[in-house]
């Protein structure tokens, strides 16, 4: 009988086949599991460092292309008073204020190419604010957050005799050149020295 099935050869897995096959597929499964896991980690490890490090790049884009726009321009407060036209060391915070060229224009309206920008330290967030007026009052500055987690920010400012100076209160000029010094909790020390104009 050449047409009958081997009953023998025809049988399917044991019960222990299907037992060891089943723990095999889910230690396959659990090691998959945890390397995807892994790489998805990964990714967005690397992804807020790359926020971060934009973040850092973006404000000292910023800072630097203020710095290099200073003009000796001072503003006017008021009642025939002016503040100077670079001043550092404003409040507790330590901070700067002055006038810089290069205001952005892109409809032509008809005003000054000049703009007050002022740096504030806000709850270890640097705060960019800017005024489209120089001789602003009462006017509300445009504001954009920069940098987070600043643990300090400090100037070092090159006078017109090439001395270093750690306060401008008493200086009317501009300075030479600006060395900022940002110590940040996850960059530590970030140093940056920009010469003006």
């Amino acid at each position: 009988m050449k047409n009958c099935i081997d009953i023998k050869s025809a049988q399917g897995f044991t019960l222990l086949e299907l037992l060891i096959a089943m723990t095999i597929f889910s230690l396959m499964s659990v090691m998959a599991y945890a390397g995807l896991s892994n790489v998805i980690t990964g990714n967005e490890v690397i992804a807020n460092q790359e926020k971060q490090l934009k973040e850092l790049q973006r404000t000292m884009m910023f800072l630097e292309r203020d710095m290099r726009q200073l003009v000796p321009r001072p503003r006017s407060t008021g009642f025939n008073e002016f503040a100077k036209a670079f001043e550092y060391g404003l409040d507790s915070e330590g901070l700067i204020e002055f006038t810089r060229a290069g205001n952005p224009n892109p409809i032509g309206i008809k005003r000054s190419s000049l703009q007050r920008v002022r740096y504030d330290l806000e709850e270890k967030t640097l705060v960019r604010k800017t005024w489209a007026l120089v001789d602003h009052i009462n006017l509300e500055p445009n504001s954009m957050k920069l940098l987070k987690d600043i643990e300090s920010f400090e100037l070092r400012l090159l006078d017109k005799n090439n001395e270093w100076q750690e306060n401008w209160r008493e200086l009317k000029e501009i300075p030479r050149a600006v060395e900022i010094n940002i110590e940040h909790k996850q960059w530590g020390k970030i140093q940056r020295l920009i010469p003006v104009q």
